[in-house]
């Protein structure tokens, strides 16, 4: 999964169990990154991490 930022920059992420989304790596900052639409790497999906999480 990937977010994007303003100029369309992308960073690689994961989504967490509880929708939390971090970046893959630990060093990466999120800040100035839309946390609230994620995008899948292998199809065209994209939308709001929570819609992930198993109900």
């Amino acid at each position: 999964m990937y977010v994007k930022n303003e100029q369309g920059d992308r960073l690689l992420v994961y989504v967490l169990e509880n929708g939390e989304v971090v970046a893959k790596d630990p060093e990466a900052s999120t800040e100035g990154f839309d946390l609230t639409d994620v995008y899948c790497l292998g199809c065209s999906w994209h939308g709001s991490p929570k819609r992930l999480m198993q109900r």
